[in-house]
């Protein structure tokens, strides 16, 4: 898969099919990390309706360097989230009962943690429930990810939980994925209502990779 550098190095070519490339493109962010996808076209927020092969492999290669995946029950059950075979899950949720989900249904290889009563029961041995968050959610999980030493964090995450992280400036970079749109000021367009959405109005793209009606958005706070 061959990517087209737009910025900084405007016109570089990247096969993002080795991995030293995609560390290249994608180095390793000490502290919260936020993955997105959004596309005009996409007739529903389910990320998977918006995804496409590129933004799959930058997800993959985005999970591999992260020592925590946190997301909700509610994009957990929506996109019938799997655990991932690169590091631990934790499923944020306020359902009492037992999630009906793959991440806990199957065995897993890495733990994924649930913010349910303790002693909840699932068929996935390594599904483990921390105990009913008394804290606010963003809080809680900085807590966690500091007491179990995680520090290299990706938020797969909606839009609600997205913005109480982005309220604490808790968001160290921002990896946004556009899809279906063919020109260039339009991906920039729905860069800018995306910030705009989670008042991230200090982030800057830093970095900007295309292919055909795709665009990949680095932006940190500058």
């Amino acid at each position: 898969m061959i990517l087209q550098e737009v910025f900084p190095k405007s016109g570089t070519l990247h096969d993002i099919s080795t991995e030293d490339v995609l560390s290249e493109l994608y180095p390793k962010v000490n502290g919260f990390r936020l993955n997105y996808v959004v596309s005009p076209s996409a007739v529903s927020a389910d990320s998977n309706l918006a995804s496409n092969t590129v933004d799959r492999a930058l997800l993959k290669h985005i999970r591999s360097q992260s020592d925590l995946i946190i997301t909700t029950g509610k994009t957990a059950r929506d996109e019938a989230l799997n655990s991932s075979s690169f590091a631990p899950m934790l499923i944020l949720t306020q359902q009492e009962e037992a999630l009906q989900v793959p991440a806990v249904d199957n065995d897993s290889k890495h733990p994924v943690y649930l913010t349910q009563k303790l002693g909840t029961i699932y068929h996935n041995s390594k599904a483990l429930a921390v105990g009913i968050s008394q804290n606010i959610v963003v809080q809680f999980a900085e807590s966690f990810c500091r007491a179990n030493s995680f520090t290299n964090v990706v938020l797969e995450t909606g839009m609600t939980l997205a913005r109480k992280f982005a309220e604490t400036n808790l968001i160290a970079e921002l990896n946004l994925s556009v899809t279906g749109v063919t020109l260039q000021h339009d991906a920039e367009k729905a860069l800018e209502d995306f910030l705009d959405s989670l008042s991230l109005r200090g982030f800057q793209s830093i970095q900007l990779l295309n292919q055909n009606d795709s665009w990949f958005f680095r932006c940190r706070s500058v």
